[in-house]
């Protein structure tokens, strides 16, 4: 299927077209290039200037730093491996100005008449630094930096590491305090970008998908931050080199290491332990491998009981019934996670890397249910019975292990190549028994009663990449990029229920080829247009797909600038989350087929700003446009009222898959103090997310589960000399939900008994406000060779009640109701050591 707009489509026959135009197109644009860069003789006036950034200390490519050539209209951005060539400079004596998040902006004289034939290097420091001959400017690292570009924000990993955390530097609960990007609760690291699910972001790290980002019952993000040295995070109306995902893209390179001295590193918490080693090689490249775990399942600390609470709602009394009361819960949990990245440099023309990730959760749950006049599915009551007992037993194990190998190579000045393979495994495998018993005497008498339920999801899926990426240079106002990539994946999901009653019993694979390609032109010194356009074949529909993009800046004035955004997005590989308000949710992968179409998002972005060196004040309005929305409910498979009331294509028979349409709309501010000793900003987010699904909540438009319509984030951060204090502070409109009203029980002829639930609008009701304050200090002790870093971080500073969600437990009558909170005041040490 060839989607143009949103009423428009056609049917197509494979990529043969597209792929054929796309290599054709990369033979011409190499074929226009000089053969070589020309010396400037008196005839000529123009002369590239190519380079690397690196890093001042450790040697380290810096990817996407700008360089800029003071006074001019000519600049370049680095590509993932530092390099940036400025195409037709002045030749002339010039000023270079290197600006890159986290760092000291730099500036260098450049003599381009008489460049040399070796590339020219530049590094720059972290640190405000001195050096004879080169001028630094005297300024703090900035920790956030918005792009021109609509929607494109980029992280310091070293700089969000001073932010009140869980002793565990969270890259992604760092996102979550942009506008327009929320966590919803604190017990996901997870994001909703833009009204959009954590599905729906393409999460790279170092070119190979990660499906899963959360750790430790969601509370941690699964990146190292100290294997990590570039993010990039595109909030929407990405460009055509991105494809696969209809919300946004979180791009994560990772470090390769000091390609000149041994360091080395370590830090220990109240949760886990981490460790950092670099190694040149001989000048040839570099190894970098980091390792994390938690060690909760040995030392039990007061963070670990803290967190347990959280996790598990223990000594919560319903309201409804106080003589059932919850009993030891006994959660069992750890994780840990491992990268490592081989770089080598055998020349100057070609990088090859070697990046390996792998992480893992363990995690299992023990409670027991009991009291006086308990109830169990709707028997009579156990009168006199303090033994009755309710024991539930639930364990998840999930993880995700990945690797990409890439070629990268300077056919040219102008011309880039990359070659990428990659490999991905999510994989995720939840458990649960229920034994309940009773031993009650009633009229003389007395009985035993017992009875077994129990559950289990099996879901894994595989990925195996190859991607093809090519930068072309035509000219100063073009940067081409075409590419090509085929995928290939595997995938199951084995869902039983009472051990025998199969609920999904799934197996599918699919092969999904892709071509792109994008020119960044520069139309007039004040106005850049990006235009793209990205086209798909997927196997396991049949269908191809094309999605054009485009995006523009215009800046008529040094501080001002207007950009806009539109483009249209596919997504063969969804997540969904079970709609069950007995069980929970539990969410699993799939891919989209005949039956479930591929989810489709079209992108509607403006905004503008307005920036100097001191302050940045950003604003964009965003509308989405939704179709594919998926809602899964195993209610479908009992309820024949479901399907009466939908059609085909609304819902996939016998399978409880529904789906429909929706919209996100929503303003994104953001007001930045960007040097200085204090730095932070100010962001606020209004949103609305709406879906209507056929078979869920009558038809009628309901929330999202996500639907948040008010955020504001509050971020600074205070360095005086070794000392550095942060403060973050978050509101957020209360979290939609679900809840049953009531139940009753049928006898059925055959002797069993039946129950019928009766819910809530979907999403009708909402949870109060939240707010949280969170603090941190820390302080750096510095020797000749060693770093030292002691830390305090306080999460929610004024101890705010917070109310994570609403659990009801329908086998007891009444329905026990139990108001699990989030995180109260929660502080924690944390201490670390590298070396220098």
């Amino acid at each position: 299927m060839i989607r143009i707009s949103s009423g428009s489509r056609e049917f197509a026959k494979g990529l043969g077209l597209p792929v054929t135009l796309s290599l054709l197109l990369v033979c011409l644009a190499a074929s226009a290039l000089p053969a070589q860069t020309e010396p400037v003789s008196g005839r000529s006036s123009r002369q590239n200037i190519s380079g690397h950034v690196r890093d001042a200390e450790s040697g380290e490519a810096l990817p996407y730093a700008n360089v800029i050539v003071v006074g001019t209209n000519f600049g370049a951005a680095t590509n993932q491996n530092g390099y940036f060539v400025i195409v037709n400079a002045p030749a002339d004596t010039c000023t270079l100005r290197v600006l890159y998040v986290g760092y000291a902006a730099r500036e260098i004289r450049y003599d381009n008449r008489r460049p040399s034939r070796e590339p020219l290097e530049i590094r720059i420091s972290r640190q405000t630094i001195e050096l004879e001959g080169i001028q630094v400017e005297t300024e703090a690292p900035p920790m956030l930096e918005v792009s021109d570009e609509p929607g494109q924000v980029a992280l310091s990993p070293a700089e969000i590491s001073i932010l009140p955390n869980m002793g565990e530097v969270d890259v992604f609960r760092s996102f979550q305090l942009l506008p327009g990007i929320s966590g919803v609760s604190d017990g996901s690291a997870g994001m909703y970008v833009r009204g959009g699910t954590p599905d729906q972001n393409l999460i790279l790290y170092d070119g190979m998908t990660i499906y899963h980002v959360d750790h430790f019952f969601g509370l941690f993000s699964a990146f190292n931050a100290d294997a990590v040295k570039d993010i990039r995070v595109y909030k929407g109306g990405f460009p055509a080199e991105f494809g696969g995902r209809t919300s946004s893209v979180v791009n994560l390179t990772g470090k390769t290491g000091d390609a000149n001295n041994l360091r080395y590193g370590a830090g220990i918490n109240l949760l886990s332990g981490s460790g950092v080693v670099e190694v040149p090689l001989s000048k040839v490249g570099s190894f970098l491998f980091s390792a994390r775990r938690s060690y909760t399942d040995v030392v039990q600390s007061g963070l670990y009981n803290k967190l347990f609470d959280f996790v598990s709602g223990e000594n919560a009394v319903s309201a409804a019934n106080p003589n059932i009361f919850t009993g030891t819960e006994k959660p069992n949990f750890y994780f840990y996670d491992t990268n490592a990245k081989l770089t080598l440099t055998p020349g100057a023309l070609d990088i090859f890397t070697l990046s390996l990730y792998s992480g893992r959760d363990n995690l299992a749950q023990h409670q027991s249910l009991s009291g006086e006049e308990f109830n169990y599915r709707g028997e009579e009551v156990l009168l006199e019975d303090s033994a009755a007992r309710l024991v539930t037993d639930k364990s998840t194990r999930w993880g995700n292990q990945g690797a990409s190998a890439k070629w990268s190579r300077k056919l040219h000045d102008r011309f880039y190549s990359n070659l990428l393979v990659s490999y991905s495994r999510y994989f995720s495998k939840y458990e649960l028994d229920r034994d309940f018993s009773s031993s009650s005497a009633s009229d003389s008498l007395t009985y035993f009663r017992t009875t077994n339920s129990g559950a289990l999801e099996d879901n894994e899926l595989t990925e195996i990449a190859v991607h093809l990426d090519n930068e072309i240079h035509l000219s100063n106002s073009h940067d081409l990029k075409i590419g090509l990539s085929y995928s290939d994946f595997d995938l199951h999901y084995y869902s039983t229920y009472n051990d025998t009653l199969p609920v999904i019993w799934s197996k599918s694979g699919s092969g999904l080829g892709s071509v792109y390609f994008q020119d960044l032109w520069k139309l007039f010194p004040w106005l850049e247009i990006t235009g793209g356009l990205r086209g798909s074949y997927y196997k396991l529909s049949g269908e191809s797909y094309l999605e054009p993009r485009v995006s523009a800046v215009w800046s008529p004035l040094a501080w001002f600038k207007v950009k806009g955004a539109w483009g249209q997005y596919d997504q063969f590989v969804n997540r969904v989350t079970n709609e069950d308000v007995l069980e929970g949710s539990r969410d699993f992968w799939f891919l989209a087929d005949s039956l479930i179409r591929p989810g489709y998002a079209e992108h509607w972005i403006a905004g503008a700003s307005l920036e100097n060196d001191e302050y940045l004040l950003d604003l964009e309005g965003y509308y989405k446009n939704l179709e594919g929305v998926v809602e899964y409910s195993r209610r479908a498979s009992y309820n024949r009222d479901i399907f009466d009331r939908t059609t085909a294509g609304e819902i996939a028979p016998g399978t409880g898959f529904f789906t429909g349409t929706g919209f996100a709309t929503g303003l994104d501010v953001l007001a930045q103090k960007k040097r200085g000793r204090l730095t932070g900003w100010i962001g606020y987010s209004l949103g609305r997310v709406r879906y209507e699904i056929p078979g869920i909540n009558n038809g009628f438009r309901y929330p999202a589960s996500h639907d948040r319509t008010h955020e504001v984030n509050l971020v600074g951060k205070l360095s005086l000399k070794q000392w550095d204090i942060s403060l973050t502070w978050v509101y957020a409109s209360g979290k939609a939900y679900t809840a049953p009203e009531s139940q009753y029980y049928l006898n059925l002829l055959d002797g069993s008994r039946k129950s019928y639930i009766h819910v809530s609008g979907k999403n009708s009701l909402r949870l109060p406000a939240y707010q949280r304050m969170d603090f941190s200090i820390s302080r750096s002790f510095e020797t000749a060779n060693t770093r030292y870093v002691l830390g305090l971080s306080i999460f929610n500073l004024y101890n705010h009640k917070n109310f994570w969600y609403r659990q009801y437990n329908l086998d007891t009558v009444p329905v026990a109701l139990t108001d699990v909170q989030m995180l109260s005041f929660t502080p924690t040490v944390y201490f670390k050591i590298y070396s220098r």
